[in-house]
């Protein structure tokens, strides 16, 4: 019997394209051969580093390649409304929006494409708008955020909008914010040409912290109003539906969300600088009603820890890793990454985006700095 001849992909072209896919879809196929295994388990994608000038004017990013030691200017983004926030970055994606104003765009940094996004169905009527300045009834408001999610078995990007209806003489944002409010919901999946109305949640959202998107689902750490104690809301980004996921007794404050062992994990860092470790709390299961399964991890530095300050979690990143800031200096120069698996510690120098525009440690909680694993950016 004869060979019959197959015509084969060059194993540099394959990982290449293979590279361009997320990382769960990359590693099914390290079963092809042992070859494909080596290669994809050695498949690093870089780090996109991102934050917010101090006018909230610009969205720097910074990539840093794998074992580089230095980060290069990647793109910067200016935004027409200011300040502005963003959403969390997925796969390229961010999402760019003033909490004002109903003003908001997407962006891919790895395409460099911008996306408009339609007009929210949420709008002031018109006889707020256009009501004489001596009118003294009530008055509609809305203080809202977005929210980017990802749903891996569709491959579809969605937009949350969670806004909190208010109506009141007030026109004070700060007012809006230290009162709920009626909360509302809204959703755009791109692609589409219009926004969704959707059940809203079943307790306010906490905004103090973006949500965290993780195996199709965004995550936040809530407090109820008449608790103290926090819970995690959780949106199924497929099914559209909110619930509720208890939280570990342990865990009474809020924390960051971070991304462990292709699970969500909560980030304790209360120990962090006074006994050099950090706690992790990974969500094995997520249960109803009480059957939840939380795993914890204690994480211990081998090195001190009391010039650092408190951990940015990277996103995209099973092993969980985190980004280091040192407080010795007024300006940024350098950060770390470290690997909470393997313990590694990795220096990066960061260079100013302008001679006018540097990164200020003062400025870091406020610029949303953000870390971020990302497809293969394009050559410039």
């Amino acid at each position: 019997m004869k060979n019959k001849r197959r015509d084969t992909v060059p194993h540099d072209v394959a990982m290449d394209v293979l590279k361009k896919l997320p990382e769960k879809a990359r590693m099914r196929f390290k079963c092809v051969s042992k070859t494909w295994y080596s290669s994809i388990k050695g498949t690093v994608l870089p780090l996109l580093l991102s934050f917010s000038n101090s006018s909230f004017s610009q969205r720097h990013f910074l990539t840093i390649e794998h074992q580089s030691d230095e980060a290069s200017h990647h793109l910067t983004i200016s935004s027409d409304f200011k300040p502005h926030r963003v959403t969390q970055l997925i796969n390229g994606f961010i999402c760019f929006y003033n909490i004002v104003d109903f003003e908001i765009f997407m962006r891919n940094v790895v395409t460099q494409e911008i996306i408009d996004l339609p007009k929210s169905t949420f709008v002031v009527s018109d006889d707020d708008e256009d009501r004489d300045e001596d009118f003294s009834g009530p008055m509609i408001s809305y203080f809202r955020e977005y929210f980017l999610g990802f749903d891996p078995s569709s491959r579809d990007y969605k937009v949350l909008n969670i806004s909190n209806k208010h109506t009141t003489n007030s026109t004070s944002y700060a007012w809006m914010i230290d009162n709920h409010g009626t909360p509302e919901c809204e959703i755009f999946t791109l692609g589409t040409t219009s926004w969704r109305k959707i059940d809203a949640p079943p307790s306010r959202i906490h905004f103090r912290r973006q949500g965290l998107c993780a195996n199709g689902f965004i995550h936040w750490i809530i407090t109820n109003p008449r608790k103290t104690k926090p819970v995690l809301a959780v949106f199924d980004v497929k099914e559209e539906k909110f619930d509720i996921v208890k939280l570990p007794d342990e865990v009474r404050k809020h924390h960051d969300l971070i991304q462990a062992e292709e699970k969500l994990g909560v980030l304790d860092c209360d120990d962090f600088r006074s006994k050099n470790k950090i706690r992790v709390w990974i969500l094995k299961d997520y249960g109803r009603g009480g059957g939840e399964v939380w795993i914890r991890r204690d994480n211990v530095f081998p090195f001190d820890t009391i010039m650092f300050r408190p951990p940015i979690p990277v996103s995209n990143s099973n092993n969980g890793e985190i980004l280091l800031t040192e407080y010795k200096s007024s300006l940024v120069s350098r950060v770390f990454i470290y690997d909470l698996k393997t313990q590694e510690r990795r220096a990066i120098k960061i260079p100013p985006v302008t001679e006018q525009d540097v990164v200020k440690f003062l400025d870091l909680k406020r610029a949303r700095v953000s870390a971020t694993y990302v497809a293969s950016l394009p050559a410039e």
